[in-house]
């Protein structure tokens, strides 16, 4: 297949595999972004309806700066493992273009 030929998408987009992908890196970033998300409504909640809780200080720092710290380095926590399966899905759709050139 040229570099400059179109694929055919619609072909693509019924291809087992590339189903595969798609749904298996869905269920990823869907997973992830309710845990997130769940994560930081409660590091909101706990703001908002335990504020002599969050006022307590741990090594000089309080609750709520230690959840904001957590909240950045959750962020790069799953941007990290996020980029280890990024292999596993390129793999993937290197897959599907090898047989959908053929």
């Amino acid at each position: 297949m040229s570099s400059l030929a179109e694929p055919d998408w619609e072909a693509l987009a019924r291809h087992p595999h590339f189903r595969e992908l798609v749904s298996n890196r869905r269920r990823f970033v869907a997973k992830v972004t309710a845990f997130y998300f769940a994560y930081f409504v409660a590091f909101l909640a706990l703001l908002v309806y335990a504020k002599d809780f969050m006022a307590n200080e741990v090594v000089g720092i309080s609750l709520a700066l230690w959840g904001g710290f957590s909240i950045c380095a959750l962020t790069m926590i799953l941007a990290y493992i996020y980029a280890r399966r990024a292999p596993e899905w390129e793999r993937m759709a290197q897959q599907v273009v090898q047989e959908a050139s053929r």
